[in-house]
């Protein structure tokens, strides 16, 4: 039964890859590509409000204690329990570095698409109460939203972000503290029932383990799958409103 969930993931992921703005990513203005970037973040800044809402409406404590933990790495600490900056402070520090200014970042609107993709997002989380299998639900839409897509989305915008950001210390480019550990943290290593802990789990290995024991029937498996395609049309729909830049 899981194997059809690992095919479908799959084929997603295909799909997402081949959208036209990713094959095309180097035919884009700096300037567009910049604009991109900061609509994106609004995604980011909403996916706070997004494991929050997970936490408050799982009632499985394992689950809980996983979602915790991962949004508990938005605000990193030092070993002596200092503050770091929290991830969104190096989103934004990121995007800097690509040439942006503050005064770009702050004051550019959300486009109409972005508010939509945000608000529709949030409202398939709220269907998911009151359904039967809606934890499994949560958690499904969680891990491919959240975690899954944006590893494949970072990893596509790569291509030009790796223009003037590195993946460590480098002599010509400063090293991004966000998007490519994004693209690494979060991303599908492994099928869903054959994550490893050796060397580590990335967020969608850890929320994959939770998916793969609460995915109990059928009903369940198609239930999981009909949310992962909802996550993908929706973020399809984000990149789609850049067409033009194409043209």
């Amino acid at each position: 039964m899981i194997e059809k969930i690992n095919s479908f993931e799959i084929s997603l992921i295909e799909k997402f890859r081949s959208h036209p703005l990713f094959i095309h990513i180097d035919a884009i203005s700096w300037n567009e590509f910049l604009g991109i970037l900061i609509q994106r973040r609004f995604l980011s800044l909403s996916i706070v409000n997004i494991y929050e809402f997970v936490i408050d409406s799982l009632s499985d404590e394992e689950i809980k204690r996983t979602v915790r933990g991962i949004l508990n790495e938005e605000y990193p600490r030092n070993t002596k329990g200092v503050p770091l900056p929290s991830h969104r402070e190096l989103l934004f520090q990121d995007i800097l570095n690509l040439g942006a200014t503050s005064e770009m970042i702050l004051t550019t609107p959300e486009t109409t698409i972005t508010k939509m993709v945000r608000d529709e997002s949030y409202k398939l989380l709220n269907n998911c109460l009151g359904k039967e299998h809606f934890q499994v639900g949560l958690v499904a839409f969680l891990r491919f939203w959240a975690e899954v897509l944006v590893s494949i989305e970072y990893s596509c915008l790569w291509q030009r972000i790796s223009e003037r950001l590195s993946t460590e210390k480098s002599t010509s480019k400063v090293r991004s503290e966000f998007y490519y550990f994004h693209m690494i943290h979060d991303g599908r290593n492994s099928d869903v029932g054959k994550e490893s802990f050796l060397g580590g789990l990335t967020h969608s290995q850890e929320l994959a383990i939770h998916l793969q024991r609460l995915i109990s029937s059928e009903y369940a498996l198609l239930y999981c799958i009909n949310l992962e395609e909802r996550a993908y049309q929706l973020k399809y729909q984000f990149y789609d409103q850049f067409i033009a830049y194409l043209e």
